[in-house]
């Protein structure tokens, strides 16, 4: 799996150990001490960091990325399984978290039940993750050749949908977030041939889809693009 090969990167990544997400959730949730947490899809663990919490679990797909974890951010409790198929009894955990991870889930309708499955009455479930609203199937393509875990990006109002029956949403922040490209480009450690992909299918773009996803260019270099994030809690119904 790309993954394991390439968790260092993702503990330095400054898309994921930085970022105006994970200041907006440490705010929010500043008074709030939690007695059991869940952070699906960990990766190497900086999502957990931003809360309090007596007891914190970390779940993750790969076994280098929770070792990572526990290493570089001393996460104790780290479980090896799918985000669909989590293997915790019904109603155990006051909040859920998952940042960054839902584009690589194959069924996200069954995550969203399984996050609804463990979470108490009242508890909290907070989704970080790419969104998409116009010409999407550009970017789910080029984020595929850069990474074929990715399955696809959502829309607001399908993200939403999921929630449906299950969760009420509490609150709903948008981030424009602009990513080095290098760095992003070269996170799962890809082979020239792949990088030359990227570069070429971003490249290609319409020049409509290169303003939306504001591409900066420095001596016909690409240096940056943006994306949008959304920020969602929910709570249980």
């Amino acid at each position: 799996m790309s993954f394991d090969n390439a968790a260092l990167n993702y503990f330095f990544s400054s898309d994921h150990k930085e970022g105006f997400d994970l200041d907006y959730c440490k705010d929010y949730f500043s008074d709030y001490t939690f007695d059991k947490l869940l952070d699906v899809a960990t990766a190497t663990g900086h999502f957990i960091k931003v809360f309090n919490a007596k007891l914190t679990v970390a779940t993750d797909i790969s076994f280098n990325m929770l070792k990572t974890a526990k290493i570089k951010n001393n996460l104790e409790n780290c479980i090896n399984c799918k985000a669909e198929n989590l293997p915790f009894k019904n109603k155990i955990f006051d909040i859920v978290t998952c940042r960054i991870a839902l584009h690589h889930f194959r069924n996200p309708r069954k995550f969203f039940k399984e996050t609804h499955r463990v979470l108490q009455k009242n508890g909290f479930f907070v989704l970080i993750d790419s969104i998409v609203d116009i010409e999407d199937a550009y970017l789910n393509v080029i984020e595929f050749i850069r990474d074929n875990s990715h399955f696809r990006s959502y829309t607001i109002n399908e993200i939403l949908e999921f929630a449906n029956n299950k969760f009420r949403l509490l609150t709903f922040q948008s981030q424009f977030k602009r990513h080095n490209f290098k760095e992003w480009a070269t996170r799962l450690n890809q082979d020239e041939t792949t990088l030359l992909k990227i570069k070429e299918s971003f490249m290609e773009l319409p020049e409509k889809i290169k303003e939306e996803l504001r591409i900066e260019f420095e001596d016909g270099e690409i240096i940056s693009y943006t994306d949008k994030k959304g920020i969602f809690i929910f709570q249980t119904i």
